[in-house]
């Protein structure tokens, strides 16, 4: 494999030179810098990414998107946190990549993750290699003087995955407003840490859902379920920012989704869905085209399917403001 003979139209027709590869944990997780070697200015926000492009001899091209972990510079330089997997090419190309070796990319491109104002606590969820852009948007809103809440809750599968918690240790030494706590779904014994997924372990923890600007990042199954849940719950969309790194058409189970909502402590939001399913159990009982009058309004109907689209639309005018 190699990387490079892009023809003149690519898009990837953009120069990096790997300068370091460190590996962060047994199982696959790597750490790269690179320096850019072209003629054009390397700026980026936090929440952006860059697509690199692998050369296959033979086999044409892969193509991959990363967001990058570091905080904006202006050194031309950037690095990116990747997870090495056996169906991966550009992620094992990566991954074995030699200091001084060239690749070719796009970018900086996608959404900044920068807030618009500071009036909002911001809370961080991640799954593997989703807390790249994290470290960014945190290492930045905090050395620019963010004064509000930042909580990052990263989950992961194993004790072997988890790295970068010397940085994150760093930020918290360095900002008391900025806390992070890892979940494990498998926890070996003796772990002290949270358990189970992210969609299991953190929504006990929230103790409000109000005031506070939410950014999902990994597994889209975990993006779109906790975006779901948020919003059935009360959270406004414009509040919920959500980067999904595979799974990216997965749809909730209703069921799975009711267990979620119902792990929530929190109250303070008008809940659309709430409300829908009230409405909707009266209708029932008041029915005159007859009914049991024992609907259960929690039950994973097809009503509760759609609610998501439904919720959106009801949330314009009675959701969080």
């Amino acid at each position: 494999m190699v990387a490079g003979g892009w023809s003149p139209k690519t898009r990837y027709h953009r120069l990096a030179q790997v300068a370091w590869v460190r590996p962060l944990t047994p199982t696959g997780t790597v750490r790269i810098g690179f320096n850019v070697v072209d003629d054009e200015p390397f700026q980026h926000d936090p929440g952006q990414f860059v697509g690199v492009e692998l050369g296959i001899d033979g086999l044409g091209y892969a193509r991959s998107p990363y967001c990058i972990l570091s905080e904006p510079n202006e050194e031309n330089r950037f690095e990116l946190v990747v997870r090495v997997v056996r169906n991966g090419p550009v992620s094992r190309y990566l991954g074995s990549c030699q200091v001084g070796e060239k690749i070719t990319f796009r970018g900086p491109t996608g959404r900044s993750m920068v807030p618009k104002d500071d009036e909002r606590d911001v809370v961080l969820m991640a799954t593997g290699v989703g807390v790249g852009p994290f470290h960014s948007l945190a290492s930045h809103l905090l050395t620019h003087g963010f004064a509000r809440p930042i909580t990052l809750f990263w989950g992961l599968r194993l004790a072997e995955d988890i790295c970068l918690t010397d940085e994150l240790d760093e930020l918290a030494r360095h900002h008391p407003n900025f806390s992070y706590e890892i979940t494990l779904s498998q926890p070996p014994p003796g772990w002290s840490g949270l358990r189970g997924r992210i969609t299991e372990s953190v929504p006990p923890l929230l103790s409000h859902l109000g005031g506070t600007r939410y950014y999902l990042c990994g597994n889209g199954a975990m993006t779109e379920e906790m975006a779901t849940a948020l919003s059935d719950l009360g959270a406004a969309d414009e509040f919920i920012h959500q980067e999904h790194y595979f799974n990216q058409k997965h749809v909730p189970d209703p069921v799975v989704l009711a267990a979620i909502r119902s792990r929530f402590v929190a109250a303070d939001l008008f809940s659309p869905l709430a409300h829908q399913q009230a409405h909707a159990s009266l209708f029932h009982l008041d029915s005159p085209l007859g009914g049991s009058g024992n609907a259960d309004p929690s039950a994973p109907t097809e009503v509760g399917r759609r609610m998501p689209r439904i919720a959106d639309r009801t949330r314009q005018g009675g959701g969080e403001e």
